[in-house]
Parts: structure tokens; C-alpha cells; sequence
């Protein structure tokens, strides 16, 4: 059993507050925390879900297996939070009860942190989240106005004609099957992207390439390398599946590596203006595949 302790910050059922600070346990688990007696308050084993006063304590003990492994935190102010996302978590969702980067890091940190953007499930890399409302809206409108550059590192198959590039096509997306297709000239329905890269060296059937991109449509970076023949390795949606089964990747060789931030001198985070935070390199585990063999 493991011990987690916080003070309450509102009166409240104390259900509601245990499961406010600790979002990735369920209701039902936290009622059964209170008929085993695993919960104390301000000292005293407690049975039953009674009202509690602000800056009461509260420590409840809970089964290790409902303690995920942390999250990585790169970055972190008084106002933001920077971390590294591994593969086969979601950052947000909209299921009740599901364990999520943001119910995970919210429970970490003792404070509720929002997510400002997304990355894919099985991509890795860096999500930026907020820890307070009014950097919340300031970093969605920055996401969305395309005033934060985000950097990405792939593997992609082979290497494309032009060393670095800025690619220009038309992008649609079916919500019934998740998925997207890509036009090289204007159609109805399609979204103009832009994908800038640059190949940063390449061996045997790999490239590496570093890529900003200047749109952010779901799943571009994915489906306008596979668009012009250079699918991301591991990428079974959209990738070439010899390739990836001869590699032995099952998901795709992609990272969200790098971002610079920019804002205006009168925003509550100016102080982030042109800071570049970097992924240490040592996380992106694909990297060493596109080295020469010993």
C-alpha cells in the first residue's frame, strides 16, 4: 500500500475531493477506500463520505498497482508545464475514468494541468500543458495561431529528391475512419498543409529528417511523407507494411522534439519569449536505427 497525502482546497464530500486530486482513481474505488478505512482525516481513520473543511488533511492509502509510472517532466514554471509523452498514452480523452497524460500529471503535481495540444497515441515527443486558465487560453491561442514552432524528428523510407524542402499539398479528413488523404492540387473539402524538412543524414533505407511543421492537421506529418513515397517508419496506417515488418517497428519512428516559443511583450508569458526547450536525445529510442551497424 502506498500512502498519498493533500489538503483540501474547497468544503466538499470528501469523495469529491479525493477523487479531484487523484483523477485516475474511479468513484467506486475511492467509496471502497472509505468502507476499508484506508483513508485518513486530520488524523483519524474515517468509513464513511462525510463533509470536509478547506486545508483539512488527507491521507489515503491505495493498492500500487493504481500509481502509474510518473510523468517526465522537461519543463516546468509557475504558470506552464513541459513533458515528455511515450508511446501508448493518450494525452487527453474523453472517456470517463481513463488514465491520460492529463489525469496522470494532475495527480502528480496536485494541482489540475491542462492539455493545450495533442500529440497521436503511439507518437513520442513533448506536450505542453497549462497550469492555470489564463495561461490555458494564451497557449491555445498561440497553438492555434501557429506562434509556437514545433520541431519533429522521423525516420522515413528512402531519401527524397531535394535535401530539404518546403512541401505544399491539400489535406482531407474522414472522421468515420479516422483517417486522412492528401491531394497535390485544390479540391473541395481540402485543407492546405505546409511541411517543411530538412534530411539530416541518411543510411542504408532510412533518412532522418527533421521537420516543422507551418499547418497542424491531424496525422500531416504521417500522411504527406507517405503521400510522396517516403512513409514514416513503424506508421501502420499510413506507411508501407514490408518495410515496417522487415525493421520489426510496429509504431511509428516519430518525435516532437524541439519547440520555440513566442509571445507578446504584454502576455502574462512573455518571459517564455524565444525560450527553445529540447528533448534529450537519449529518449527517442528510433535513432539508433539509422546508425551504421557494429
Amino acid at each position: 500500500m502506498l500512502a498519498k497525502s493533500f489538503k483540501v482546497n474547497s468544503k466538499a464530500k470528501l469523495s469529491e475531493q479525493i477523487c479531484h486530486f487523484f483523477p485516475f482513481l474511479s468513484y467506486n474505488y475511492v467509496m471502497k477506500l472509505l468502507r476499508n478505512k484506508d483513508v485518513k482525516l486530520n488524523g483519524k481513520r474515517v468509513s464513511k463520505d462525510v463533509y470536509v473543511d478547506v486545508n483539512s488533511e488527507v491521507i489515503i492509502y491505495i493498492d500500487d498497482r493504481h500509481i502509474k509510472n510518473e510523468i517526465d517532466i522537461v519543463y516546468e514554471d509557475e504558470n506552464i508545464v513541459v513533458v515528455y509523452k511515450k508511446r501508448k498514452i493518450e494525452v487527453v480523452s474523453n472517456e470517463e475514468l481513463r488514465d491520460t497524460i492529463e489525469t496522470i500529471l494532475s495527480s502528480q503535481l496536485n494541482q489540475k494541468c491542462y492539455a493545450v495540444h495533442r500529440l497521436d497515441m503511439n507518437t513520442i515527443g513533448l506536450v505542453v500543458f497549462a497550469k492555470n486558465k489564463e495561461s490555458k487560453k494564451l497557449l491555445e491561442q498561440c497553438f492555434k495561431e501557429r506562434s509556437i514552432d514545433k520541431y519533429y524528428l522521423a525516420l522515413i523510407y528512402s531519401k527524397p529528391h531535394k535535401d530539404s524542402d518546403n512541401m505544399i499539398a491539400y489535406l482531407k479528413k474522414d472522421e468515420n475512419n479516422s483517417f486522412v488523404k492528401i491531394s497535390n492540387i485544390p479540391q473541395s473539402g481540402y485543407e492546405k498543409i505546409e511541411t517543411n524538412y530538412s534530411v539530416i543524414k541518411s543510411y542504408g533505407e532510412f533518412s532522418l529528417v527533421e521537420i516543422k511543421i507551418l499547418t497542424g492537421k491531424t496525422h500531416q506529418i504521417r500522411a504527406h511523407f507517405a503521400h510522396i513515397g517516403h512513409p514514416v517508419l513503424g506508421d501502420s496506417k499510413y506507411g508501407d507494411f514490408a518495410f515496417n515488418k522487415k525493421n520489426k517497428q510496429k509504431f511509428q519512428c516519430l518525435c516532437s522534439y524541439k519547440m520555440v516559443f513566442h509571445f507578446n511583450s504584454d502576455s502574462l508569458l512573455f518571459y517564455l519569449d524565444n525560450k527553445t526547450i529540447e528533448l534529450d536525445k537519449s529518449k527517442i529510442d528510433f535513432l539508433s536505427l539509422c546508425e551504421p551497424k557494429k
